[in-house]
């Protein structure tokens, strides 16, 4: 069967459509933040089109939020995010039971980046598919990665004070929907070789 028929979003001359299963795969490592972020998960960065105004917010968030402005800032930034899982590295069962929320936000400032003009597509999915093999290694499901990633995201949402805990539970039920839904971001297989 085909996927796009799962995804129902087939469009053509979409720049932000994914055009095979790995691509697919990617965006399903950040659709969670895509929803979040009042994007549509369907597509690259939640981003319905590749566009000057799509791309200027795109470089604003990547500014404010990344201090990214520019290609190498964005791949510096991916490798920080992903060094301690990289091969080689001695990772402990903790940073691994967190370490989704670094991993998967390294293929979301990917998809922005592309969105915002800092990479092409070849190596926005070349990049996103080596940290996507890492999360393969680690984690041996969506739902794991999904639960990683929830984790990690309490952690974080915990330090920046204020109320953590809604928030904390408006993404956790986010998750929770977008890894059941059947037709969702995780009806690609996980073990798809990227």
């Amino acid at each position: 069967m085909a996927l796009f028929g799962l995804f129902g979003k087939k469009e053509t001359g979409n720049e932000t459509i994914p055009q095979n299963d790995v691509e697919k795969w990617i965006l399903g490592t950040y659709a969670m933040w895509a929803a979040y972020a009042d994007g549509d998960w369907h597509y690259i960065a939640g981003s319905a089109e590749k566009n000057k105004q799509e791309g200027a917010s795109m470089r604003v968030m990547l500014r404010r939020d990344w201090e990214v402005s520019n290609k190498t800032a964005l791949l510096d930034m991916v490798d920080y995010l992903t060094a301690l899982y990289r091969e080689g590295t001695d990772c402990e069962a903790e940073d691994i039971a967190s370490g989704a929320w670094d991993l998967c936000r390294a293929c979301q400032i990917l998809g922005m980046g592309f969105v915002g003009g800092y990479i092409d597509r070849q190596e926005m999915v070349q990049k996103s598919a080596e940290v996507g093999r890492v999360m393969q290694k680690y984690y041996h499901s969506w739902a794991e990665l999904y639960d990683s990633y929830v984790k990690g995201y309490r952690g974080w949402r915990a330090e920046q004070g204020g109320d953590a805990q809604k928030d904390i539970e408006a993404r956790e039920e986010l998750c929770r929907g977008l890894r059941n839904d059947p037709d969702g971001p995780c009806s690609v297989a996980w073990d798809l070789k990227l």
